[in-house]
């Protein structure tokens, strides 16, 4: 059984070492002073040699402890180079204020039953003194270990305190040195990163003095003010700035040099060289030189002449989609106002229609219907009162006497009697339903409705026959006509489509408009479900404001609807259909198109996240990417890597071939590195010719990365011309790593990353390094 299998089997009660309260800054200073996993030096193998005759022990080591393993950087008496950090004496040790002294292990609760106790080296004595660095971070120890128990007294800890002070100057003058070094680095990286950016960054740089002589410029500010440099540095800043800016600008100039004000931002105008009005982005900083004892200002100058001309442009654009939507908007509210009233009169008629028909079954109920019997020969046998009320006779007067003569007016004589008598001589368990102007005893006509029905009653035949007054119905019937005209004529003619559905999305009416969108005409699509007529994704998203609505809600949403032409965004408000006892019996629909609105979002959100250039994501997208693939990586517990490039030689294209070239090597370099990847890698533009890769997913992140890196660099070397002229490309590409969830932020990320590619061109460019 090895020692892995020995701590994992759960046969012993082995206590690990605790991580120390500052492990980050610990492990951090630790990395600084480059001393793992290096030679063994003979400054320390002395001490440690000293210790062992010293302390008359077999073992003395200088144990470094890593996030993981403790490692000897000088040793006697052992073999072994390095040890888990969980079975560590040393990982117990740092955590002490002073020494760790164990007499005797094997009486220890914390080490009885550790490995190295019960095997090799078979520990019984350890004395271990921490070895601190510069900022008092413990980062290892000096210890001391025997297979024989012994005491160890004060005076032995205090020399082992003090030889541990060796090693400690040791490690603490090789952590000042490193980081002397890296101060040194880092100044000459920020100096070339200076000059490069003054004279190459895609703004304006210039140094000037306090009283407004240009004393350095780049090429591109000459570039902006259409001035050699020559002719710019004989001038002021005051005399190229346009009068009405001028006072604003001195006012901030003199805030920043009494003090007041560290820096000033601001937009102005300078006079172009041909008289030109050029807008500008200022930012001044007031720069103090140590050496000369001098102050100047350092002025970053950004052309901002398209962004006010767009700003005018797009000021103009919303005002008139301003005034667009509020006529649309009128225009909807208007409609709505008109369906409400016409929907208010349809609830009112199917309100009055529903009385009218109660009323007519209590009329029914109480024979409140003139009611006339008819013997076979069609003479009158009975008539109720309200026969009396309706056509003027009273039953005395109509009895026996023709019905005919009573109730059809003189014009229809000839054709109403013959029809009358036809029912009356032949009609044989028959019924027939009449409308017919009919007469009352004043010579007044009036519409009726007669219902004629053979009855048999003891053997003898007779004819009922229910006379109505339906002059109210007729008038009725004419309204709802004139009603659902106008209905159809108002909403046909909105530029808005609008349906009325019932509750199982069955299409009730719709309009002009609604047709022609979706494919239907002449009320072609009444009756139709819904998912007959709309297409599935759109009608999924509206699923959840449909059943609302059936709720009776009134509700409003947003949705994309597929056209023969194209995609439609649609704003579209669902009106529940209620009837007067509170049942949603469907809904109404009024849509509106917002296209143009949205495309325009989609433009302007693709273009504030996207490099101009070569259409890759810009540097504000890659830091978002990049936090949204940390976060995955946390949650998935899968690598992930970092590739930061840049071209070799890209300076000396832009100088010889020129900048429009440069561009050209630009989109070329981006259109090889996507190639070169997964369509799920992100390939991003940072800012001139530097660019990253993040990769996703990665079992083996430093693997994965170097064949990416690898393949990339190939596919780079292979462009040997554009637009036939001949071109050697060349890239240098850092890597950063993270094996597992990721724990680093996006920012240190980069900056690994970033340092590592720094490290590739330090080791002859075109190759790649991993930090």
């Amino acid at each position: 059984m090895n020692y892995h299998d020995f701590v994992l089997s759960g046969e012993r009660a082995l206590i690990a070492p605790s991580l120390h309260p500052e492990e980050k800054n610990r492990l951090e200073a630790l990395q600084t002073m480059c001393v793992l996993d290096t030679p063994p030096v003979h400054e320390l193998d002395r001490v440690t040699r000293m210790a062992s005759r010293l302390f008359d022990v077999p073992i003395a080591l200088v144990s470094l402890v890593d996030a993981n393993r403790q490692w000897f950087k000088s040793r006697v008496g052992l073999d072994a180079t390095e040890t888990p950090r969980d079975i560590s004496f040393c990982g117990h040790a740092i955590l002490a204020p002073g020494a760790l002294v164990v007499r005797d292990a094997a009486r220890d609760v914390r080490f009885a039953d550790n490995p190295l106790v019960v095997g090799p080296p078979f520990i019984r004595f350890y004395a271990g003194q921490p070895i601190r660095s510069l900022e008092g971070h413990p980062i290892g120890t000096l210890c001391l270990i025997s297979p024989q128990p012994r005491e160890f007294t004060d005076t032995d800890v205090a020399t082992l305190r003090d030889l541990g002070s060796i090693v400690e100057q040791y490690f603490q003058q090789q952590e000042s040195f490193m980081r002397a070094h890296r101060a040194e680095r880092e100044l000459a990286h920020s100096q070339t990163l200076f000059e490069k950016t003054f004279e190459h960054a895609a703004v304006g740089i210039a140094v000037v003095s306090i009283e407004g002589h240009w004393l350095r410029v780049n090429q591109q500010l000459c570039q902006m003010l259409g001035y050699r440099e020559t002719e710019l540095l004989q001038k002021t800043f005051q005399e190229i700035t346009h009068p009405e800016d001028l006072a604003a600008d001195l006012e901030l100039v003199s805030k920043v040099l009494a003090g007041s004000l560290p820096s000033y931002t601001l937009e102005k105008r300078y006079i172009h060289a041909n008289g030109s009005v050029v807008w500008i982005l200022l930012t001044v900083s007031l720069f103090y030189d140590e050496f000369d004892k001098t102050r100047s200002f350092i002025a970053i100058i950004n052309d901002i002449t398209q962004r006010k001309q767009m700003e005018n442009e797009l000021l103009t654009l919303q005002a008139e989609l301003e005034q667009r939507v509020e006529t649309r908007t009128q225009e909807l509210s208007t409609a709505l106002i008109q369906l409400r009233e016409e929907m208010d009169l349809r609830e009112a008629m199917q309100h009055s229609l529903h009385l009218e028909k109660e009323r007519f079954r209590l009329t029914l109920a109480n024979a409140a219907d003139a009611f006339i019997e008819l013997d076979p020969q069609g003479a009158v046998t009975a008539w109720n009162q309200a026969a009396e009320q309706i056509l003027g006779w009273t039953r005395e007067e109509v009895l026996h006497r023709p019905a005919q003569d009573l109730i059809i007016p003189s014009a229809l004589c000839a054709p109403g009697r013959k029809g009358f008598d036809q029912f009356i001589g032949n009609s044989r368990g028959t019924s027939a339903h009449i409308q017919f102007p009919a007469l009352r005893k004043d010579g007044s006509e009036f519409p009726a409705e007669l219902t004629l029905a053979e009855n048999t009653i003891e053997g003898q035949r007779i004819v009922n026959a229910f006379l109505r007054d339906i002059s109210q119905r007729k008038a009725d019937e004419q309204e709802i006509l004139s009603s659902r005209w106008r209905l159809r004529l108002l909403t046909d003619n909105m530029p808005g489509p609008i349906s009325h559905v019932d509750e199982h999305l069955r299409y009730l009416f719709t309009n002009r408009t609604y047709e022609a969108w979706f494919g239907g005409a002449n009320g072609s699509l009444i009756g139709k479900h819904m998912a007959e007529v709309v297409d599935a994704q759109a009608l999924a998203t509206a699923q959840p404001f449909i059943a609302q609505a059936l709720a009776g809600k009134q509700v409003t949403y947003e949705n994309q609807v597929v056209r023969p032409e194209g995609t439609l965004y649609t704003h579209t408000t669902l009106v529940p259909d209620i009837r007067a006892d509170g049942h949603v019996q469907g809904f109404y629909t009024l849509s509106q198109d917002i296209t143009e609105r949205k495309v325009l979002e989609n433009k302007l959100a693709f273009e504030a996240a996207h490099d101009p250039l070569t259409g890759l994501p810009n540097r504000r997208a890659f830091m978002r990417l990049l936090h949204e693939t940390i976060a995955r990586s946390r949650r998935s517990g899968q690598g992930i890597g970092l590739l930061f490039l840049d071209l070799d030689g890209f300076k000396l294209i832009n100088d010889t071939l020129g900048h429009e070239f440069g561009d050209k090597v630009l989109r070329v370099f981006a259109d090889t590195l996507t190639r070169s990847v997964r369509e799920t890698d992100i390939v991003s533009r940072l800012a001139g010719d530097e660019f990253t890769i993040v990769l996703e997913g990665l079992d083996s992140p430093e693997s994965a990365a170097s064949l990416v890196a690898t393949k990339v660099l190939d596919h780079i070397a292979q462009v040997a011309q554009i637009e036939g002229k001949p071109v050697a490309l060349r890239s240098s590409i850092g890597i950063a790593t993270c094996s597992g969830a990721c724990t680093l932020a996006a920012e240190q990320l980069l900056a690994v990353a970033d340092a590592a590619m720094y490290r590739a061109k330090a080791g002859g460019k075109h190759t790649f390094a991993i930090n």
